[in-house]
């Protein structure tokens, strides 16, 4: 039994019109009690009344929400966010007020709620899985439409559902090995063989590469993309991203190599998030902090997802230009040359390559590629998994399938190759927080008759 929690749950806006202070826990009713005033509520139910502290001196006039539970068939079916009993308390706006009502609770009995606490809750009383619980944090930490979208989508259980769907087709392939290897003498089950099972593995395999393949694409969504803008000193790379931002975030000056440390910034365009890196411009130098300078360039080069290469038409390519791009096509990184300073040449006649003028902010075709590159994440798909942890764990279950089909491949007992394919379930499960060899003898029982 847990114990009873509060906390204010709208934010910490001192202007804002309402507050929401918001206890749960066992004795949350008994607590609201001590100082609440007015009609109590059946469940999901508003009420009006007034709070008073214990000196029975008026505190505020208050909504209050009552989630408090109905029976049915002899229990008590709590239909909120939580799972238990939950009540809150809907006040005036401000810090004095909202305060004051929290510490009457916690001083009638409740504790200050840990950041989380009421969704951790939620997930350990069965009311959302690990995904779902993720996606409540994405919805609050989102700061475009498309996170906010995908944070949605996967609330509404799309993620959940394609993990479960996963785990039973693992939890019936298991179902099959447990049978012919305990009740071979069976007549009414299949009889599984290499060949039988081999597929099976292998279609689950294919399976859960095409979801990597999508979820490692749309990281971009939610960590966003990094981008680093390289090039030589003085072709405009600080001009270029103080023009993308549209405000002075570097230096900006016609002495080469101004820009000696890295500056960054975030800049937003059609619901991706790029976070912008000026890096030091890169020459040939003796001078000590110059070279620590194109040192973290080059670090830059290796941690970005997206390389800008600027260059300046009035100036010669050099070796480190080379470098620029030669080292990012080894790294398999996204890569734009943009050509600044258009204003200065007559013709413009390479399509492979991004023309701009930063000075006077024409930047068009580079915002244009920017949402090419990205524009093929498809955000409504099904089958993304949206943070380190969820993918880490399904590529996880990819390596224990690929163990059980280069076991069947090596002609091993059916004993040997389940030992792969269950540490599999168990991964899908852990991104769902419900790994349980009990669930699995469930399905197991629900699809064969083992009780004969």
């Amino acid at each position: 039994m847990f114990d009873n929690i509060a906390a204010i749950s709208s934010g910490a806006n001192v202007n804002q019109a309402i507050s929401i202070v918001r206890v749960t826990g066992p004795d949350a009713v008994e607590i609201v009690k001590k100082i609440y005033k007015g009609r109590l509520g059946k469940d999901h139910q508003i009420t009006y009344g007034h709070i008073y502290d214990f000196n029975d001196k008026m505190v505020d006039e208050v909504l209050v929400m009552w989630f408090t539970g109905r029976e049915k068939d002899g229990q008590i079916i709590y239909n909120n966010y939580v799972g238990e009993p939950l009540i809150e308390i809907n006040c005036h706006g401000g810090v004095v007020v909202t305060n004051q009502i929290l510490e009457l609770l916690l001083a009638s009995g409740a504790r200050l709620a840990e950041p989380g606490e009421f969704t951790r809750r939620a997930f350990l009383n069965g009311k959302m899985d690990l995904v779902k619980a993720e996606a409540v944090h994405d919805l609050i930490m989102a700061k475009t439409t498309k996170q906010t979208a995908l944070s949605i989508s996967k609330f509404s259980g799309k993620t959940s559902s394609l993990i479960e769907n996963l785990s039973d087709e693992i939890a019936y392939i298991i179902g099959l090995c447990e049978v012919n290897i305990d009740y071979p003498e069976y007549d009414d089950i299949e009889i599984l063989t290499d060949e039988i099972l081999l597929p099976k593995v292998k279609d689950l395999i294919t399976k859960i590469k095409e979801i990597i393949k999508v979820s490692e694409s749309s990281r971009y969504i939610f960590e966003g993309v990094n981008v680093a803008i390289l090039g030589k000193p003085n072709v405009g790379k600080s001009s270029l991203l103080n023009a993308l931002l549209s405000e002075e975030k570097a230096i900006v000056t016609d002495i080469a190599g101004t820009t000696r440390d890295l500056v960054e910034a975030s800049y937003q365009i059609e619901g991706i998030l790029f976070k912008l890196i000026d890096t030091a411009g890169l020459r040939k130098t003796d001078e000590k902090i110059e070279s620590i300078g194109i040192k973290k360039s080059l670090e830059q080069i290796e941690r970005a997802d997206l390389i800008i290469h600027v260059l300046d038409p009035t100036q010669e390519n050099n070796e480190f230009d080379s470098m620029i791009e030669q080292k990012s096509k080894e790294l398999n990184k996204i890569y734009i040359k943009v050509i600044n300073k258009k204003d200065l040449i007559n013709t413009i006649d390479d399509s492979s390559v991004v023309y701009t003028s930063a000075i006077n902010n024409q930047i068009e075709t580079l915002e244009k590629a920017l949402v090419e590159k990205f524009s093929g994440i498809d955000i409504e798909n099904d089958k993304i998994l949206s943070n380190t942890r969820q993918l880490a764990l399904i590529k996880e279950c990819l390596n224990h399938l690929n163990e059980a089909k280069n076991s069947l491949e090596n002609f091993m007992t059916f004993d040997v190759v389940i030992v792969d394919i269950t540490n599999g379930w168990d991964s899908l499960q852990n991104i769902r927080g419900k790994a349980n060899r009990e669930d699995l003898l469930d399905k197991m029982f629900k699809t064969f008759c083992l009780g004969k």
